[in-house]
């Protein structure tokens, strides 16, 4: 749509009146902009209304109103905007009456499930997969009573989403409370996959051993599963298959069709030496790397997506390097990752590219670039570091700010590029260090006083994947942003994704002023270094987002020698895997704590919906987990360990009081916006109205 042209009332009016107009110094053209002004307001306004006629361009407030014109599942009155967007799919809205014209077939029910819930699926009739009886006038062929134990991906798919085994008739129902029973006559089970596949792109592979060859396609070092990414658009109108959901990638399924996952756009894809020379298919051999005792023949390249591993033959060693593209599995889009984020425009800020074909080649060189630019001209003092590619940059950086600066680092779209930051310098502290070059005064002085609040510096960090050391902030600063970053809990990690330097902190705060703010990232632990006599508690806000301290017994949160952290917390949406010490919790909201929270000050600030052990001194609670005098189960997840894709996922088996504690009744924790007990009633209740009358049918989660 095109802006309409500007003074477009004013060439309304007859000629002769805009020469005395014009004569007069244009009066009446300034009255008209005004009143122009509020023309275009009431203009858009109407433009809206008409869009919220449909349910493709509707606002989103609008869309349960459309679905209860056509009967749609509503969501429940007073529901928050991002739950109405969950249980109000538009999609689930524009289809409804499409999905019932077609009700009782598999893929229907795959279609209804991902427009209800947004999670793919594969309808599976139970009964096509029990032994039948033969008869020897109808042999039914494709009901054999027994399995051919040498087909390997048989054997690989047994009890899971793609299993085609035959079974033996079960009698338990498939949604049965106690025991599950599949197949039987009359069970249907709907297998879901809530995990996603993010991509990574044209990023270097982590070498093992140069002299065999030996690689890991995640540049953090750490062992990968593979992951198959979900096709974009509508849902097929055939029962889904392997490569129509997003799932982990077995050995057996990959080395039986090579082509379909090895290529562009698809779950692997090498180059070697240089990004213009792909390995070609036909060089690809699936094998089990564990140990690697695999032996590479000349000519192949053996990977092993379980592990997420790579060999080269030992005389046919890479020279220049690896470099790959994969898919990963998680369960939101969270930390340093290549997924579709907000980003804010350039505007006037300086633009330094970093990797690509055209940008800089270092972090570094940009941080220079920039300070060479400002002592050419003062007024510089916005700027933003964008780095265009998914490449490892080693390097120490510090980062220095005076004031009035504006400082962003990102990573571009579709980027995951990989801060390292290794100790290369012994007489040197290689954090990566963020200072203000406002000095305080000495005690006593007036003179060169530190700049105001209005002035201090400010740093935004987004996109990125921090390894290797922490993130130092010193001196007068006025903000530290962390939006979508990782700062990988414990430096570094093993192949097995155990963290090598558990205790060290990812964030540090020594003697400044800075606000943190964490958003939507993965941090291990916040340590504030601060003479609580000298200021203010320094402001920690922490939103949707996951801080380990890489063992329950170690602090998440905390000040050196175990003091508490001179600092005002507030915690919403988010998981702690360790121990808080504050000054001082401003608000708990929908968290899980699984250590123990204590507060030195108790008479403001509160912990509500949240799961917190009782410790003293704590914070005032408000319908948290575990109530006064009560006992309650403790969370349970499905993994703790950064690197693995259910990471901070809350177990199937969890309590109910944990994982539909939330406010709203979401899950407590990092995962509260997936709505996901809200969208799984959802999906059962919509199973009842599509499926056919005398079918048992299930929901079952496959990841």
């Amino acid at each position: 749509m095109t802006s309409p042209p500007a003074d477009r009332l004013y060439e309304l009016l007859p000629a002769i009146d805009r020469i005395r107009d014009e004569e007069q110094g244009f009066p009446l053209r300034a009255l008209l902009r005004i009143v122009e002004e509020q023309v275009r307001v009431i203009e858009d306004d109407l433009d809206t209304w008409y869009a919220n006629w449909f349910v493709e361009t509707c606002e989103d407030w609008v869309v349960p109103y459309i679905g209860a014109l056509v009967g749609a599942r509503r969501p429940p009155p007073g529901a928050a905007p991002g739950a109405i967007r969950a249980l109000s799919p538009r999609r689930d809205v524009a289809d409804a009456i499409a999905n019932r014209r077609r009700r009782g077939s598999a893929a229907a029910l795959e279609a209804v499930a991902l427009d209800s819930s947004g999670w793919p699926a594969r309808a599976v009739e139970l009964y096509r997969h029990v032994v039948r009886a033969q008869h020897v006038r109808h042999v039914r062929l494709d009901r054999p009573a027994t399995l051919a134990v040498r087909d390997a991906l048989a054997c690989a798919r047994l009890g899971g989403p793609f299993d085609d085994a035959p079974h033996l008739v079960d009698v338990r129902r498939p949604n049965s409370a106690a025991t599950r029973g599949l197949h039987g006559i009359p069970s249907l089970a709907l297998f879901v996959w809530r995990l996603r596949a993010f991509p990574v792109t044209k990023a270097p592979a982590f070498c093992i051993d140069q002299r065999y060859s030996r690689y890991l396609v995640n540049v953090l070092g750490i062992e990968t599963q593979l992951f198959t990414p979900a096709p974009q658009g509508p849902a097929p109108a055939r029962v889904s298959g392997p490569g129509d959901v997003p799932h982990p990638l077995g050995r057996e399924e990959f080395a039986d069709a090579v082509p379909e996952y090895y290529g562009p756009g698809r779950s692997l894809r090498i180059w070697r030496d240089t990004l213009d020379n792909p390995v070609p298919a036909e060089r690809i051999v699936v094998a089990d790397l564990t140990g690697w005792r695999y032996r590479p023949q000349p000519g192949q390249v053996v990977v092993d997506p379980v592990l997420g591993r790579i060999a080269f033959p030992p005389d046919e060693a890479p020279e220049d390097g690896v470099w790959v593209s994969w898919y990963y599995g998680f369960a939101e889009a969270m930390g340093g990752g290549a997924y579709p984020r907000p980003v804010t425009p350039v505007g006037e800020r300086r633009l330094y590219a970093v990797g690509g074909t055209d940008g800089l080649g270092s972090i570094t060189a940009a941080l220079r670039q920039w300070r060479r630019d400002k002592t050419a001209d003062p007024s510089l003092h916005e700027a933003l570091i964008e780095i265009r590619d998914s490449a490892d940059y080693t390097e120490a950086l510090r980062i220095d700010l005076d004031p009035d600066d504006h400082l962003e680092v990102r990573a571009a779209r579709h980027q995951r590029p990989v801060v390292r930051l290794l100790n290369q310098k012994a007489n040197r502290f290689d954090a990566l260090t963020v200072r203000a070059t406002a000095k305080l005064p000495p005690p006593g002085t007036v003179a060169d006083c530190p700049p105001p609040a209005a002035r201090r510096p400010r740093l935004i960090l987004e996109g990125l994947t921090v390894t290797g050391r922490s993130l130092d902030v010193v001196g007068q600063l006025g903000e530290v942003v962390l939006r979508h970053c990782t700062l990988v809990p414990g430096w570094e990690l093993d192949h097995d994704c155990r963290p090598r330097w558990g205790a060290e902190p990812s964030v540090e705060l020594r003697r400044t002023t800075a606000r943190l703010r964490v958003e939507h990232s993965v941090i291990g632990t916040i340590v504030v270094d601060q003479d609580e006599t000298k200021g203010n508690p320094l402001d920690i806000e922490i939103l949707d987002s996951i801080v380990d301290a890489t063992a329950h017994d170690l602090p998440a949160l905390t000040a050196p020698e175990d003091r508490f952290a001179h600092a005002a917390l507030t915690l919403r949406r988010c998981t702690v895997l360790g121990d808080v010490r504050v000054h001082l919790l401003a608000l708990g909201e929908d968290s899980i704590v699984t250590g123990c929270l204590h507060t030195w000050r108790r008479d403001t600030g509160c912990l509500r919906y949240s799961y917190a052990p009782v410790s003293h001194p704590g914070p005032p609670r408000y319908r948290c987990v575990p109530g006064p005098g009560a006992t309650a189960p403790r969370p349970r997840f499905t993994s703790t360990r950064y690197g693995h894709p259910a990471y901070c996922r809350l177990h199937p088996s969890c309590d109910p009081l944990i994982a539909a504690g939330a406010c709203d009744g979401s899950e407590m924790g990092a995962f509260h916006d997936l709505y996901q007990p809200q969208r799984l009633s959802g999906l059962v209740d919509h199973l009842a109205e599509y499926v056919p009358l005398g079918v048992e049918a299930a929901v079952i989660t496959a990841t």
